[in-house]
């Protein structure tokens, strides 16, 4: 039911919001906005975190072309840090399960990392 104070509607809760367990799966080659996002999540207590640790990354960079225009190179320019004061960048994010693909089992078209998702979230 939505309430319209004075005739005027002013938006109701949303009904198709994700309410259920949810799991994010992390790895080795995130980089920057994809170690950004596991630590938010980790942070607000969405969800766990399984697969393996993500290098730390996420410092935001100006990109700076040269006289030359096959050289660019970065200035770094601020960072991400969690509550506690630490920066992203040089801090490793653990995963609350860790789990480690092994390349043998993915060539054969299994997913070790989502097969224990599955098994995280049916607990």
């Amino acid at each position: 039911m939505d309430i319209v104070p004075h005739g005027q509607y002013i938006g109701s809760e949303p009904y198709d919001k994700w309410v259920k367990p949810s799991i994010v799966l992390v790895g080795e080659s995130n980089y920057s906005d994809a170690h950004l996002f596991p630590v938010a999540y980790k942070l607000k207590s969405t969800g766990k975190t399984l697969g393996m640790p993500v290098p730390g990354t996420g410092t935001f960079v100006w990109w700076e072309q040269q006289i030359d225009p096959s050289l660019v190179f970065g200035i770094p320019m601020g960072g991400w840090r969690t509550p506690d004061g630490k920066f992203c960048e040089n801090n490793q994010l653990e995963p609350d399960i860790r789990v480690a693909n092994d390349p043998g089992i993915i060539a054969t078209g299994r997913d070790q990392q989502i097969e224990e998702a599955v098994k995280a979230l049916q607990k």
